[in-house]
């Protein structure tokens, strides 16, 4: 299962703006995983979908890895890079 929460990218809207991407990955099972394994096809997946308009727009990108949990989750957080 995979959320993207999109409210501070303006709801539905399509960014072109710098995003922030965190990732919580919760296996399904205590089996060895390579987290890098998950980010390629989650980030296109992600531009598909309509989140950003390409990929090369993530500046800051943090995945952690969850205790397992029965079926498994993979939480995905993106919000606007700011300006400090």
């Amino acid at each position: 299962m995979v959320i993207a929460i999109k409210e501070q990218l303006g709801g539905h809207k399509t960014t072109d703006k710098k995003v922030r991407v965190n990732i919580l990955a919760t296996p399904p099972d205590r089996r060895r995983r390579d987290l890098d394994n998950i980010l390629k096809p989650l980030l296109d997946g992600m531009e598909h979908g309509g989140v950003y308009k390409d990929d090369s727009q993530i500046d800051e990108l943090r995945i952690v890895r969850q205790e397992p949990s029965r079926g498994g989750e993979v939480l995905v957080v993106v919000s606007l890079m700011r300006d400090y």
